[in-house]
């Protein structure tokens, strides 16, 4: 190791430059609550002075090879949460969500089926996990404790459900992935569902047998 940084030498113009953008990107987002700038906003900031000409590290070459058809597939994916919002959808997919699984969350073995399968299928109207859990955690939870459960059990599972996926829209990195070509949507498919069975298993396991070992009933 020691000899591979002797090879490098001392840094160049371009690396103290990007350190120094780095730098203050995770500096704007750490500070947030100061300047109240979105995280978003902090990385285009960057980006645009990273190809400003004489200042930043960036050229139009290096932009010709972004895959943009990623950033575009991953932005409209992740507007799907917010147009269910918008129309009031995702109220009345929450409710019927509550309604079918009310009765069936009783024993610990259903509850475990029950609640991961139906997050299984709740992620396949959001695009990623983020907007998956903070749409449908709180009002989850709020009414399985009105229920008489316990949350911790509830959350966890339904955590642990979000993890399972089936389709590329549901994760940015599987859209980054998928944008190099190495597998096609039939892989991912084919692949995600038996992951989520086989997590669905595992789960159901740990449940019956783990869980109530180290308190969590």
């Amino acid at each position: 190791m020691k000899a591979e940084l002797g090879r490098l030498g001392p840094w160049s113009s371009a690396e103290k430059k990007y350190a120094l953008l780095t730098g203050s990107a995770v500096a704007l987002w750490m500070t947030d609550f100061v300047h109240h700038l979105s995280p978003s906003m902090a990385a285009l900031t960057v980006g645009l002075v990273a190809v400003t000409p004489g200042v930043g590290i960036l050229n139009t070459d290096d932009l010709r090879k972004l895959n943009l058809s990623a950033i575009w597939f991953t932005a409209a994916a992740l507007s799907m949460s917010r147009v269910l919002m918008e129309t009031k959808a995702l109220e009345v997919l929450t409710g019927a969500m509550m309604s079918w699984m009310t009765p069936l969350v009783k024993g610990p073995v259903t509850s475990a089926l029950v609640l991961y399968w139906t997050a299984f299928i709740y992620h396949l109207f959001l695009a990623n996990d983020t907007a998956m859990l903070s749409t449908s955690l709180p009002v989850l939870l709020q009414h399985f404790v009105s229920q008489g459960l316990h949350p911790l059990p509830i959350g966890m599972i339904w955590t642990f459900a979000s993890g399972g996926k089936i389709f590329v829209y549901q994760s940015a990195v599987l859209i980054a992935g998928y944008s190099y070509g190495y597998f096609d949507a039939k892989d991912l498919l084919k692949v995600g569902f038996i992951l989520t069975a086989v997590e669905s298993a595992i789960l159901l396991l740990l449940v019956r047998f783990y869980w109530p070992l180290i308190g969590i009933t």
